[in-house]
């Protein structure tokens, strides 16, 4: 045999197989390529992500075990396998798990709502409670709630709880965003500390809005919508958690597909213009997506407080990133409601809803901020 019969793999073929999948340092971690795509794995975050997401699925399962019929965390996972009895099935499936379910998939929802609209505005203080956008979901959700039987509520009450909170906040949403653009200066972007004090104003209206509403609401209506202005994933059914299912798919979905542009955006807007980014239309795409799933969050357990003030900035904390990642803070959101849900069931006194324990949290949290906010600005 010749040994020019010997066929050895040719150049093109060679840099083909080394540009399949190569591994190469970065400065935030490892640049992982697998052509045609790459992506930057960071160490620090994958551990963070991976233990916030082994804690809210230990949250999870312990809190679909707690009810008059106890399970242990294992037992919860072996029913979910299909290895539960009759009676267990009935108690998970139909009982507790839909309840865990609610919990779960809005702490996600809040959580990367928060962070993307923080990421939008610049501003950690620029969350959807805070900037009006949970407000106006509620108080078209109270209307919802409380006036379904009158002649003007029916509208409300014939389009359901979820359609009249996503109309709420996205009509919010809208007219903030005219009343903080900027006019023809709009190639400098929307001013964030107008944005907040904007959205801090619209906040109050609608808020005084649904205190009417609930004067002149029937006093059995008033009870209801009080529980759920406070915040709660009980007395909730499968037919709360489908349209929550919807809208954290599909934020997560738009998550993913932006992930390059969202990147850029966290470097400042005028370098992502530079770097070809259409910061105009992204930012919108993004803040509508913060809106629609914000508002299928409020109408399955109403205006949870702070968990997107409190998940992005937790997240940014433990993963030492410039920006909250939203991804990560979706972990985190998930973690601190089914965490104060459990605390309501078995430490609390029975019955507080969990925006209680929230609100509890977050106060403090924001009187914080708002102090490294000012110390940082003074510097």
């Amino acid at each position: 045999m010749n040994s020019s019969d010997v066929k050895t793999p040719e150049p093109r073929a060679r840099g083909l197989a080394a540009r399949t999948r190569s591994v190469a340092p970065h400065p935030g971690g490892y640049r992982l390529a697998i052509e045609p795509v790459s992506f930057v794995v960071r160490p620090r975050m994958l551990v963070v992500a991976l233990v916030s997401a082994a804690l809210a699925v230990v949250l999870f399962l312990t809190g679909v075990g707690v009810s008059d019929f106890p399970l242990t965390p294992i037992d919860v996972a072996r029913i979910l396998l299909g290895g539960g009895t009759r009676i267990e099935n009935v108690v998970v499936f139909d009982v507790a798990l839909p309840r865990a379910l609610v919990g779960l998939l809005v702490g996600i929802g809040l959580g990367f709502s928060g962070s993307i609209t923080q990421l939008i505005s610049q501003n950690p203080l620029a969350t959807p409670d805070i900037l009006g956008i949970t407000a106006g979901a509620s108080a078209a959700a109270v209307a919802a709630i409380a006036f379904s039987t009158t002649s003007w509520g029916s509208w409300f009450g014939d389009l359901g709880v979820p359609a009249s909170a996503m109309i709420g906040a996205l009509l919010t949403a809208a007219l903030m965003y005219v009343l903080a653009w900027p006019g023809r200066k709009a190639n400098s972007g929307i001013n964030p500390f107008r944005l907040v004090l904007i959205g801090v104003g619209m906040t109050w209206m609608l808020q005084a809005l649904t205190n009417f509403l609930l004067t002149r609401a029937d006093i059995r209506d008033v009870g209801r919508a009080q529980v759920w202005l406070v915040g709660s994933v009980a007395n909730v059914g499968w037919s709360n958690v489908w349209p929550v299912v919807g809208g954290v798919v599909f934020g997560i979905v738009v998550i993913v597909v932006f992930s390059r542009q969202i990147g850029m955006l966290s470097l400042g807007p005028d370098l992502a213009r530079g770097l070809g980014v259409r910061t105009g239309a992204v930012s919108a795409t993004l803040l509508l997506t913060a809106v629609l799933v914000s508002a299928l969050c409020v109408s399955a357990a109403g205006p949870i407080a702070f968990v997107a003030l409190l998940a992005p900035q937790i997240a940014l904390r433990l993963a030492r990133t410039a920006v909250p990642t939203p991804l990560l803070s979706g972990l985190v959101g998930a973690s601190l409601v089914l965490g104060g849900d459990l605390l309501c069931r078995t430490v609390l006194p029975g019955g507080l809803p969990v925006g209680i324990v929230t609100a509890a949290i977050g106060g403090p949290f924001l009187i914080y901020l708002m102090i490294a906010m000012s110390r940082k600005a003074t510097v």
